[in-house]
């Protein structure tokens, strides 16, 4: 393999900055440095980075490079898009003829970042004999992909490979606290550690902001073109419903079923369903292909579930009708042009709720529960959230308060006790 082409910062050093992630990084207006960057990636240990396609795991990777091309010979640091590798053997040889090079230029295998690995079928069994053969003897593992669940299988199978530090990472769209960073860092500095009582008072420029993360979502891309251009241009939407469908006919589903169980989610969109319920709404009849779906769709960081908490007895029920969210709003928006259905604002803002709750702790399932009436949100089984961007907030809103130690009514603009807008609410760091 000619492993110069995705490595020429090799021969020229300054080749990183013509990288085209680079290059198309250097154009936005808005960039969002993320906190990964800061990370202390540790040799001798792994990292497996999680998290949808074109979000900026890829630009993340490249800018990693160009900082350590800093401080460390250039020959150390290796990277390989893994989209033309079709074997684990592929794999094993190419990290050998990379130990190789290094060896020829008396250079040390320091960072590897694998990108996409997730294409790669078995590609555990490829870094667990590399690394029990010392092969890139020390070197620190970054490891990339879209396939949630595949990468945290393929990295529980590494036992004493993932080193001592070595740990799973996440690369999400922006939460709305992070956009407004990224689109007005000067006012983030300054609010940042403010309190809700401080936040009352900027509650109308939240709410500007707002409005415009409910238009782009926390994606970059998307984020740039429309505060650029004030619109988002088609080749986006294209972009990226191309990316759903791509992963979802790898994995041997049908886009016309896709299409279907889409339908079905917006149709229903954050009221509880059972996998019976979302089949009988569409064409497809069968709850195993409902579910099978719905799976994908998680795994990849489209969707996310949302279960049912029993607040008397204390449990989750996952047997219960569950509520289906879309990660990001700008992917609603994509489906919901595509599909011709149109979502009522309230219930993208309750999905955008649950999704930077779910961002706090990717690994945790998210819940809700009804008692007398529905509680959109439980967090932590005692802290209540519900959603309520209208004009006016009844008594009868409060009904399942008694059954929470923290309770809270998510509003459009009303601030009173245990009331705040949403959009205060998502800035603050208790969410």
């Amino acid at each position: 393999m000619d492993l110069i082409t995705l490595n020429p910062w090799w021969e020229h050093e300054n080749a990183i900055d013509l990288d085209k992630h680079i290059r198309a990084l250097q154009k936005f207006k808005y960039i969002y440095n993320p906190l990964l960057l800061k990370e202390n990636f540790k040799k001798d240990n792994l990292y497996t980075i999680r998290g949808p396609r074109q979000i900026g795991k890829t630009t993340f990777l490249k800018l990693f490079i160009k900082e350590k091309l800093k401080s460390i010979p250039k020959e150390n640091i290796f990277y390989w898009s893994c989209d033309n590798l079709t074997s684990r053997e592929d794999l094993i040889t190419l990290l050998q003829e990379y130990a190789d090079f290094c060896r020829v230029k008396n250079a040390k295998p320091e960072y590897i970042l694998l990108d996409e690995i997730t294409e790669i079928p078995d590609w555990q069994k490829a870094i667990k004999f590399v690394i029990d053969n010392d092969i890139t003897k020390d070197a620190c593992y970054m490891l990339t992909g879209s396939n949630a669940i595949d990468l945290k299988k393929g990295s529980e199978r590494l036992p004493g490979r993932k080193g001592k530090h070595g740990k799973d990472l996440f690369f999400l769209p922006l939460t709305f606290r992070e956009y407004v960073q990224i689109i007005d860092p000067e006012w983030y500095q300054k609010h940042k550690m403010d309190n809700i009582d401080k936040l009352k008072y900027h509650s109308n420029k939240l709410k500007i902001f707002f409005e415009k993360y409910f238009i782009t979502g926390g994606i970059p891309l998307v984020i740039n073109e429309y505060e650029i251009n004030k619109e988002i241009p088609n080749y986006i939407y294209d972009l990226y419903y191309s990316w759903i469908i791509g992963d979802v006919l790898k994995e041997g589903k049908n886009e016309q079923t896709l299409k279907e169980i889409f339908k079905s989610i917006l149709v229903c969109y954050s009221t509880p369903v059972s996998w019976d319920s979302l089949a009988k709404r569409s064409s497809v009849k069968s709850h195993v292909t409902i579910s099978s779906y719905i799976e994908l769709l998680s795994n990849i960081f489209v969707v996310l579930g949302c279960y049912f908490y029993d607040i008397h007895e204390h449990k989750v029920n996952f047997n219960k009708n569950k509520k289906i969210y879309i990660y990001d709003p700008f992917i609603l928006q994509v489906f919901s042009n595509r599909l011709n259905i149109s979502v009522d604002k309230e219930k993208i803002i309750e999905g955008i709720v649950g999704a930077q709750i779910k961002q706090k702790n990717v690994l945790e399932d998210i819940y809700f529960t009804k008692i007398k009436k529905e509680t959109d949100f439980v967090i932590n089984s005692n802290s209540g959230i519900e959603v309520k961007y209208q004009n006016s907030i009844s008594k009868e809103d409060f009904i399942n308060k008694r059954y929470f130690k923290n309770f809270k009514i998510l509003s459009k603009y009303i601030f009173d006790k245990d009331t705040i807008p949403v959009y205060v609410y998502l800035f603050t760091e208790k969410v």
